[in-house]
Order: C-alpha cells, then structure tokens, then sequence
C-alpha cells in the first residue's frame, strides 16, 4: 500500500528549503482530502487535531487555534521554522489493532528512515512511542540527530502535555504554562 497522492501534494507545498526538525510519525492519514479529520497538513483545524496543535503550541507560544481556523498562516511560520512532518507508514492504521502496529512500524522503518535522510534535516523527533526503538537506532546509523533519549508518545489525550514538553526541550525552545 502507498500513501494517497492527495496527502504527498498538501505535505509538499509545506516542504521547507532546510529542514531543521523532522517529526516523524506513525501513519498517514485515514480519510481523503476533502474530509473534516485531522491531519497535519490539512487546510484547516479540525477540533481533535491532536499533532497539529500540540507543534504549533510549542512554536507559537501556547496558542491554540481553534476548529475551523486556516491552517495555512500556521503551516507557513513551521515550514519557515524549518519544521517538517513524514509518517512511517504509508497508510492509514485505524483498522489494525495497537499489537499489530509495531509490526507495522518495523516493516516500514527502513522507507521512512531512507526518507528522512533525503530531508536532511538537523534533528528528528519521533512522535510516537513504539517508532523510537523502531526508527531511532536507523536514524543515528545513517547519520541523523535524534533529538529525544526516551520515546515521546503521540500527543492524544492524557499524553498531550508530555509531548508538549518533550518537543520543547529537544528543539531548545522555552515554553510557559499557564499557572
């Protein structure tokens, strides 16, 4: 299976000249390009957009956009930022059970590794927790930076403010808290 054209074209036109962090994470998304659902490089926010917005929180100072927001503002500041986002799997996950997706992972590793060194980039951060022992020891072999020692989960759910920081610190960035 390959990743949908539709989603390759939006990733594209967000390429940034340099990249400096690459977020690697764990499969494309699962609906085609005119649908409401989160993915990162979709033209507007969707509600739920968990990856999206927990980037842009680090890069923009805590800002939430909120559903229905254009994207494009926020995709052009990352992309001048130097920040890129790949998958591992080219393919939606939605319907293999979470046992079944290291398995995945493992099989794709090789391709998405290949992929990142053609970026280039100065560091990786691996969005998601199973892609670290999967992806990180290929990275360093092919001589790239990864930015975390430990693996950073999604950022869904009770693992949003987790990722959050763990992005902070690996791209060097200071971020406050609301108190």
């Amino acid at each position: 299976m390959a990743e949908e054209p539709w989603y390759e074209q939006l990733r594209q036109q967000w390429l940034p000249e340099r990249v400096k962090v690459l977020i690697i994470d764990e499969a494309a998304p699962e609906l085609a390009a005119d649908s409401k659902h989160e993915f990162f490089y979709s033209p507007n926010v969707v509600s739920w957009d968990p990856l999206f917005r927990a980037v842009v929180d680090v890069y923009f100072d805590g800002e939430f956009p909120p559903a229905g927001a254009d994207k494009a503002p926020y995709l052009a500041r990352l992309r001048d930022e130097g920040v890129y986002v790949i998958e591992t799997i080219p393919f939606p996950v939605g319907a293999y059970s979470r046992g079944e997706r290291p398995h995945l992972t493992a099989r794709f590793a090789k391709s998405a590794i290949e992929r990142a060194v053609a970026l280039q980039p100065e560091g990786v951060v691996i969005a998601f927790n199973s892609g670290f022992r999967a992806l990180g020891p290929g990275l360093e072999k092919a001589g790239l930076t990864v930015l975390h020692d430990a693996p950073v989960p999604f950022p869904r759910g009770r693992y949003r403010e987790q990722f959050i920081a763990a992005l902070a610190e690996a791209v060097g960035r200071e971020r406050e808290t609301a108190a």
